[in-house]
């Protein structure tokens, strides 16, 4: 990871319906040290994040200037300070629009990755802590508590560049206030052009046609091993390759998942991302209310495990030892 260019600028508002100031930093920060390890605490718990969406901006938006000033950036016509001057102009007048007060940081980033270039932007929130001077006076401070992210955005700019590709973009926005949210949807033009629900439950469905093809001592391992690829892929902020997955899954035919997909859906792309939720609910089932929370492994439906729908009962025929222990001692005291 390379940062090339980083920037902090400020952005509130003190009181409902008040004026919204602008702090801008006059000069990028150097990158290193601390910066760099609130990029990194940042940019993971964007990649672990299970609200991210994503998308594309939003082509009916014609009056937004993100798209053309990241490009001017990128090409050298448009220096870094500048750049992030003009978003965050961008940024304030949404935010007018709205009534709600504020405080927070702007944290703007390109990353050099592997010959990739991506551009993140994160709203920063702080939280008061107290703490004990060294004189012994109690005083307060403002945190960082970079794993919580309400509002984010990153442009994956080789995608950006490839005609047709539509879920170049990726973005947090909290819907813990309306306000805010659509603020920052409106400043970053995004719109989503997925529904990464749907998308995995028809890739999962396509799975599962593929593993009844095969030996049945292999439906197991080829159902763990595409869960495994697919959340270290989500985990890590990428998608899914059809291609890269599939050379995991055989070493004598590499080839077999991605052209049985590809049979499938001529029309699919070779890249997709997945919900994490769905690909767990894949290979474990579980369930909870107040009195009762039930969670196995879909390797144990069948065998060990066998549900009856007509009289709603779910029967365990081998359960671990230490539930068999406290079960036993119950039984005891209560027989007692």
């Amino acid at each position: 990871m390379t940062i090339q260019h980083c920037i902090l600028h400020k952005i509130a508002r003190n009181k409902p319906s008040g004026t919204v100031t602008l702090s801008l930093r006059p000069n990028s920060l150097k990158n290193e040290g601390p910066i760099v390890s609130l990029f990194d605490q940042l940019k993971f718990a964007f990649q672990r994040s299970t609200s991210r969406q994503y998308g594309l901006f939003n082509p009916e938006m014609g009056d937004n200037p993100i798209p053309a000033l990241i490009q001017k950036q990128l090409d050298g016509s448009l220096g870094f300070p500048s750049f992030s001057h003009q978003v965050m102009e961008h940024f304030k007048q949404q935010l007018e629009k709205s009534s709600e007060p504020f405080s927070a940081h702007c944290l703007m980033v390109i990353e050099e990755l592997l010959e990739q270039t991506f551009v993140y932007v994160f709203w920063i929130n702080h939280t008061d802590a107290q703490f004990i001077d060294k004189d012994m006076e109690v005083d307060t401070l403002e945190y960082i508590n970079p794993s919580k992210i309400q509002f984010a955005f990153k442009l994956d700019v080789s995608q950006w560049q490839v005609d047709g590709w539509d879920q170049y973009l990726s973005q947090i926005a909290s819907r813990g206030n309306k306000e805010l949210s659509d603020a920052f949807t409106l400043f970053s033009g995004f719109i989503s052009s997925v529904d990464v629900k749907a998308q995995t439950d028809e890739f999962l469905s396509l799975v599962d046609q593929y593993v009844d093809q095969q030996p049945e001592n292999e439906t197991q391992r080829i159902k763990n091993k595409i869960v495994e690829y697919c959340i270290d892929q989500d985990m890590s902020g990428a998608p899914v390759h059809l291609d890269q997955l599939s050379s995991q899954l055989s070493e004598e035919n590499p080839e077999a998942f991605a052209a049985y997909m590809q049979q499938q859906k001529p029309e699919g792309k070779n890249e997709i991302y997945t919900d994490r939720a769905a690909l767990k609910k894949y290979v474990r089932f579980f369930g909870r209310d107040k009195n009762l929370s039930i969670s196995f492994s879909s390797e144990m439906f069948g065998d060990h495990i066998v549900f009856d729908e007509n009289s709603d009962e779910l029967i365990f025929k081998q359960i671990p030892k230490s539930l068999k222990a406290q079960l036993t001692r119950y039984i005891k005291k209560k027989s007692q």
